[in-house]
């Protein structure tokens, strides 16, 4: 596995001082790779539910963490990033509500990453045990 640029750690930490509702572009930039749609195709597996096959354009700020239907992420305190063979791994507190409130709660989270190229390979929410696979070439020619 190939060494984490200071390049790349940056991308990663504009991506997460941008999250919030939606999903900005710093962080589909980690997550495009190629495809039919310019940002390819994932899987997100979580604990409750099936596998769910998504492309980048499709994502939210609420496919990285564990919310009910009618939450939303609305900012992310990274508190460390830290790098070692191509695994990252990021930690902090991110800011949500219920939609239509101002309740606002802070929750914490712990993220890896598996990196090559500037791109993301695999994600994993530790916390909630959320995880993004890329779709390979076989997936692609099924669907």
């Amino acid at each position: 596995m190939s060494e984490v640029g200071a390049d790349v750690l940056e991308r990663l930490r504009s991506a997460y001082r941008a999250l919030g509702p939606g999903f900005p572009p710093e962080a589909v930039a980690l997550f495009a790779y190629g495809g039919d749609d310019g940002g390819g195709a994932w899987y997100r597996l979580a604990p409750r539910g099936q596998r769910r096959r998504l492309a980048t354009a499709e994502m939210t700020s609420n496919d990285l963490f564990s919310m009910p239907p009618n939450w939303e992420v609305m900012r992310v305190e990274l508190r460390r990033l830290n790098a070692r063979r191509g695994l990252v791994t990021a930690s902090g507190f991110m800011r949500c509500r219920p939609r239509g409130t101002w309740e606002n709660l802070r929750i914490p989270f712990l993220h890896t990453w598996t990196m090559r190229d500037g791109k993301a390979l695999t994600f994993q929410n530790f916390l909630d045990s959320i995880e993004l696979r890329r779709a390979d070439e076989r997936d692609r020619r099924a669907s």
